[in-house]
């Protein structure tokens, strides 16, 4: 046994190493009796695991081994749809147009006590350790029992629809190029459709825990930034247009200093700015506080016209504003 060295390394080297071959027939010099007795190295093992029974007459099952005539270990089912006992399912209540594959890797593997060859069990999706479950009419939302989403509403249930479901302690995938996560009808000529026959249908893609049941809209990053440097540009106008209403009523406060007084009337005096200073002052200033104020209003508009297009509200049939808008139509983040 020296120089064997039982550790993950082997799962980095296994497609490079120069001597995995002799490593393989190394291990069949060293495999013998006793070793064959504990299963190392991937000999035959007497693992006592549960049975998958019954076995429906419609089912037919691929299992690593048998116990006492049963299907036991990893297994492929193919079957009709159902999630359980065999009255689950479309296929336990007779329907058609309903078949399905189950592949399980470790039965019963999380229950809370460890369960042997004396236990016999069908599908159990909330105590099987890893699952592949594929319907071709079915509920899988409801198999998996996940929580009800309000994002996607009842035009979005998965019930009497065909259903991927993967279920596992961690799930792997991974794209030496590219992943992609897409949803909705691929281009075929012809166009597509649901097996219910749909063939008009709102892409939804949803990220997030399995008990939560609201999903907010995701956020566009390249068109938050742009509209983060818009708001930007509009925050160091607004600063600009301040600093010179601070000027404007310095310039105010400087003219009324220098304004003469001439009274009139008897007893009390009424005075009133001389019409010197006062009337050029007016003048000058209505027209400005005119165009401020229709400038104000025209870039209230246009920030309220940017706003919709950023965030979608409402939809007023605005050119171009799919463009702009920060939030997706079609990807929604579980809280």
């Amino acid at each position: 046994m020296s120089g064997v060295d039982i550790n993950d390394k082997a799962s980095y080297n296994a497609t490079y190493h120069n001597s995995r071959f002799k490593i393989e027939e190394q291990i069949d010099e060293w495999v013998g009796e006793e070793l064959s007795r504990v299963g190392i190295f991937l000999t035959k093992n007497n693992e006592s695991l549960p049975a998958f029974y019954p076995v429906g007459a419609c089912e037919r099952v691929f299992s690593r081994k048998k116990i006492n005539g049963m299907d036991a270990g990893a297994r492929i089912v193919l079957t009709r749809d159902n999630y359980g006992h065999r009255a689950t399912g479309l296929g336990g209540l007779g329907a058609t147009k309903c078949e399905a594959i189950d592949i399980v890797a470790g039965s019963l593997s999380c229950a809370r006590q460890l369960k042997d060859g004396s236990t016999q069990s069908r599908a159990n999706f909330a105590e099987d350790g890893a699952r592949l479950y594929l319907t071709e009419r079915g509920n899988v939302n409801a198999y998996f029992a996940t929580a009800k989403s309000e994002t996607a509403g009842v035009s979005a249930s998965s019930k009497k629809k065909s259903g991927v479901g993967l279920k596992a302690d961690h799930t792997l995938i991974i794209g030496r190029e590219r992943v992609r996560i897409l949803a909705g009808f691929s281009k075929y000529d012809g166009g597509e459709r649901l097996v219910n026959g749909a063939s008009e249908i709102k892409p939804i893609i949803e990220i997030g825990a399995t008990s939560g049941e609201r999903h907010h809209k995701a956020v566009l990053g390249d068109n938050l930034v742009k509209y983060l440097e818009k708001m930007n540009e509009e925050i160091a106008k607004l600063n600009e247009k301040i600093l010179n209403l601070q000027l404007d009523l310095t310039q105010y406060k400087a003219s009324m200093a220098f304004h003469q007084h001439n009274g009139a009337g008897l007893g009390g005096i009424v005075t009133f700015p001389d019409p010197f200073f006062a009337v050029p002052e007016a003048l000058t200033a209505v027209p400005e506080q005119i165009n401020s104020t229709a400038d104000s209003i025209i870039q209230e508009y246009n920030r309220k016209i940017k706003e919709i297009q950023a965030f979608g509200m409402p939809d007023l049939g605005i050119e171009g504003s799919s463009e702009h808008k920060i939030l997706s139509s079609t990807v929604y983040i579980g809280e």
